[in-house]
């Protein structure tokens, strides 16, 4: 068996030696950080952009240049084709059928007189003649007897009670016929039928209305 030469022996160990240098170089420069260069203003540049020569390159023509005229302008065109309403329902409706309703007579609105004061005008009957034996008998009211002198009182009727208001109770009134008399309102009455009329204004003591008669005007 042959052993080596020293000649190649130290060739081996210089190859060994320069692959472990080359190595240790290689790793020392791959864990170090390169230092950071900053970038100068001066390598940015502006970027134009040819839109006219890119439209034309796919077939479009240029882009009109803003503000547009009002001659190019458009409007937008609505999508849906105009239509129109849809008529409105006619429901059929019943037949009206008439009625008939009793309406109350109206009671006659006071005037002002030429002498300042209310006046309303109309009909009068009487009550109230329990010792006059001459006239058909009709009692009086319980507190204002039919006495031996002259009884200036009456009941107010629904239309004469209207036209004085709530306070017309004790109020006295003209009550002018043949002759005026002044006369105390200390009863009501419906004062509607008999002979006299349908409506009537007052109800009249007998010894008034002996004096006054059936047409009357009362002022107050």
């Amino acid at each position: 068996m042959r052993t080596p030469q020293p000649r190649l022996r130290a060739v081996a160990a210089l190859v060994v030696a320069g692959t472990l240098a080359i190595a240790v170089t290689a790793a020392a420069q791959g864990l170090e950080p390169s230092p950071v260069r900053p970038v100068s203003d001066a390598a940015f540049r502006p970027v134009v952009v040819d839109r006219d020569s890119d439209r034309a390159s796919i077939g479009l023509a240029p882009q009109p240049t803003l503000p547009l005229s009002a001659s190019e302008l458009e409007p937008i065109a609505d999508s849906q084709a105009p239509t129109a309403p849809p008529d409105r329902p006619q429901p059929k409706l019943p037949e009206p059928k008439a009625t008939v309703v009793t309406i109350a007579p109206v009671a006659p609105r006071p005037q002002l007189s030429s002498s300042g004061r209310h006046a309303i005008s109309g009909r009068a009957s009487w009550y109230c003649n329990y010792d006059n034996p001459s006239v058909p008998h009709s009692i009086c009211h319980n507190a204002y007897p039919d006495g031996p002198g002259f009884d200036a009182y009456a009941a107010a009727g629904p239309g004469l009670r209207a036209a004085l208001g709530s306070g017309w109770r004790n109020t006295v009134v003209s009550v002018c016929g043949r002759t005026c008399v002044d006369v105390k309102l200390v009863d009501w009455c419906k004062c509607t039928g008999g002979s006299v009329g349908t409506v009537k204004l007052i109800d009249l003591y007998q010894d008034v209305y002996a004096r006054t008669g059936g047409s009357v005007t009362i002022r107050w």
